[in-house]
């Protein structure tokens, strides 16, 4: 028998020979010949759908045709065109984009052997329109395979692989991932179009725990110290749990969703994973929440949340956030309430000692990137009361300073003895963290099983425990309890502040319990727990004590500008609730603090 040109055996055979020099290419179980890019009426599943396009039946069942050639082959423009058979793409791209990208410079468009990809995978091309194609089908790749020229949403490409310390160095690449040229990130470098054993054509089985191809190239700071890792946590797969290679539906990080909703979405932190301890999405329930969701801006995903919203990644960290290290709280030492919670690693923050922005060191410097400097009054504002102070001072960098008259020790160690701290605080407790009052009322520092953290709580502000601040008019609300202001007692000591020893005592009587039990005044009246900032017009004389007068309680007709002024033997106070007979009566005397 003789065998034609034409005849479709001989034809295979001449295919298969030629795709045997091509690289990557093998007959066993990663063969072209089995895979879906045997687009020939031999395919696998020839006549069947392949995503939501049949395939092309070439008359002659050659497997090669569709991409190589061995004769007139396209005239190459570089050498990433291995005897092609298809035109390329004429279409101008739209490429990946992200804030945390470190190639430069960035191509402004796809080349290399990634165009040859994309003159199937662009969605324009016709699969059976290649060089001498008898066939008149002009179907076009539809379903998930076809990328379309938007690329925003895909992985980068056609880049030269740069060296950063979240990156593999391309020494240690393994040998499946191949550079164009030795440099260039390419389709090719992920997947092998003749071998589909791994499944999608990659060059690492990614489906196994972990995310193999992923961890090939990327090596995010601490990741195989989190609690995202799956070798540490096998509840979990990798980055796919959280991250979509093409087609990504929230473009910016590739990321599957919003932060916030694959953060607290089902299997995530809804409770299916760690249980009440990792249950955000059952906290950001409760009455006064964290401003997190769909109004935030995922272009700016891990930065200040510009648009009124906070996102998880503005105070977590997903590839080094962990279960690990000492969570900054109550009763602890100067030294550990520097160090950052696990939770909280890796995460941009604001030093006051700096001013600059970048690894937090502390919890403070996380706050400040929203709540100091010029991000104050960017998020959607206060949820609850909001005092009316003498001095008022959104910048909470500027009310915790070390050098005002008086501040709750957050950025700075205190200054006094610790005379009204509990007992068991007086001598370790020389500094405290933000979240040591502002945290979640079910969070396990507050003595509930739920997760750590400013997330939500019953109370307004974000705080961990009952503070009473009843608005001007109506002091008198509740019969006093301690628990009016559990806040406080969880670290300073009832006796002392409403016994004989208390620093606010006048001819043997306790004014605190004179004006906070007696007569109902509530402690933010006269006091601002974060600190008197020294650049309002603070003074030492006037401000000592955390002493920042509540405007709504303390001026009227009589004191216009109510006044606390500190002395060697005690101090005055002229405040308009002190009027009597139409006279300013003062408190003198007061026994020094």
């Amino acid at each position: 028998m003789i065998l034609r040109p034409s005849h479709p055996v001989l034809l295979a055979a001449v295919w298969i020979a030629v795709a045997s020099l091509l690289p990557g290419y093998a007959l066993g179980k990663g063969s072209v010949v089995n895979s879906p890019h045997n687009l020939s009426g031999s395919g696998p599943a020839s006549g069947k759908a392949f995503g939501n396009t049949l395939y092309v039946q070439d008359p002659f069942q050659r497997i090669c045709i569709f991409c190589h050639t061995p004769h007139s082959a396209q005239k190459p423009t570089d050498d990433a065109m291995p005897l092609w058979n298809r035109g390329l793409s004429a279409q101008r791209y739209t490429p990946y984009a992200s804030p945390t990208l470190k190639a430069s410079p960035l191509p402004d468009q796809p080349n290399g052997s990634s165009r040859l990809c994309l003159s199937c995978h662009d969605g324009t091309i016709a699969l059976g329109n290649y060089g001498g194609s008898p066939m008149t089908d002009t179907r076009m790749l539809t379903g998930t395979a076809n990328l379309g020229t938007d690329l925003s949403d895909d992985h980068p490409i056609s880049f030269e692989y740069p060296n950063s310390d979240q990156l593999v160095p391309v020494t240690a690449l393994p040998r499946e991932v191949k550079l164009q040229y030795g440099t260039l990130l390419q389709c090719s470098s992920c997947h092998d179009p003749h071998d589909n054993q791994f499944g999608n054509f990659l060059v690492l089985d990614n489906r196994l725990s972990g995310s193999p191809l992923c961890v090939a190239c990327h090596n995010p700071a601490g990741w195989h110290f989190s609690s995202h890792d799956p070798a540490l946590n096998p509840s979990l797969t990798g980055c796919n749990d959280c991250h979509k290679v093409h087609t990504a539906p929230v473009p910016v990080h590739l990321l599957k969703a919003s932060t916030d909703a694959a953060c607290v979405g089902t299997g995530c932190h809804d409770g299916s994973v760690g249980g009440a301890a990792a249950n955000i999405k059952a906290v950001l329930a409760t009455n006064v929440t964290l401003s997190v969701a769909a109004p935030y801006s995922f272009q700016s995903a891990g930065r200040l949340a510009t648009a009124g919203y906070h996102a998880c990644t503005d105070c977590h960290n997903p590839h080094q956030a962990s279960s690990s290290g000492k969570s900054s709280g109550v009763g602890i030492s100067s030294v550990s309430s520097r160090a950052l919670p696990g939770s909280l690693k890796g995460v941009q923050g604001t030093s006051p000692q700096t001013l600059v922005t970048g690894v937090a060191l502390a919890e403070y410097e996380i706050c400040f990137r929203c709540h100091a400097g010029g991000a104050v009054g960017k998020l959607s504002g206060v949820v609850g009361s909001r005092p009316n102070r003498m001095i008022t001072e959104p910048d909470q960098m500027k009310r915790f300073d070390r050098m005002n008259p008086s501040f709750h020790p957050v950025v700075g160690d205190r200054r006094g003895t610790g005379a009204s701290l509990l007992s068991q605080y007086r001598a370790e407790m020389v500094r405290i963290a933000c979240s040591d009052c502002h945290n979640s009322d079910q969070s396990r520092k507050a003595g509930g099983s739920g997760p750590n953290g400013p997330h939500g709580s019953q109370y307004e502000h974000l705080l961990m425990a009952r503070y009473s601040m009843p608005p001007a008019g109506t002091p008198i609300q509740d019969v006093y309890s301690p628990a009016l202001y559990d806040l406080c007692f969880r670290c300073h000591a009832e006796s002392y502040i409403m016994g004989g020893t208390s620093g606010f005592v006048n001819r043997g009587t306790n004014e605190h319990a004179a004006h906070v039990k007696v007569r109902g005044i509530p402690c933010f009246v006269c006091h601002d727990p974060h600190g008197v900032p020294l650049q309002d017009g603070a003074t030492p004389i006037n401000n000592a004590a955390l002493i920042n007068f509540d405007r709504s309680y303390t001026v009227g007709a009589q004191v216009v500008v109510p006044v606390y002024s500190r002395s060697g033997t005690g101090g005055s106070c002229t405040v308009n609730c002190h009027t009597k007979g139409g006279t300013t009566h003062s408190y003198a005397n007061l026994q020094s603090r």
